[in-house]
């Protein structure tokens, strides 16, 4: 009877090990994807979720996670140089940061050989712009 209870155990947690390795594969994809900046420019168009602050970039990325969101704009107080304080954003797919793509992906094919490279502004994001970021907890802008 012993035995099949250590069999039956044995087997349950080599069932559970695939997915819990599956889940912490999933969470560290999406904590590599998260972009984070200190350019106030970077988020316009995306939707501000909350704000959060720790001294760990691990604890940070985590947190920017459990939000929904995929990008943070940081700012450093001056009374506590260990500290890290951000908004957290969630930016639509066609602003997503470059960051998410896989390395060498580019957004549109290049141009032919020898032709000039054309610049076209992306669109203005529709609908009222995002609210501004609460006081003191963005950089100042020049």
């Amino acid at each position: 009877m012993a035995v099949r209870v250590a069999v039956a155990i044995v087997a349950a947690l080599l069932l559970a090990a695939p997915v819990a390795s599956s889940a912490q594969d999933a969470a560290r994809m999406a904590m590599a994807r998260v972009r984070l900046t200190t350019d106030p420019r970077l988020p316009v168009g995306c939707t501000t979720l909350g704000t959060i602050d720790d001294t760990s970039v691990k604890d940070l990325r985590r947190k920017v996670v459990r939000l929904g969101g995929d990008t943070a704009l940081l700012s450093f107080p001056a009374n506590d140089l260990e500290r890290m304080n951000a908004v957290v954003f969630r930016c639509p797919a066609s602003t997503a940061p470059a960051a998410a793509r896989p390395p060498g992906a580019t957004a549109s094919p290049p141009p032919p050989n020898g032709a000039p490279t054309p610049h076209v502004p992306p669109p203005p994001p529709s609908g009222a712009p995002p609210p501004p970021p609460p006081t003191g907890s963005a950089p100042a802008t020049k």
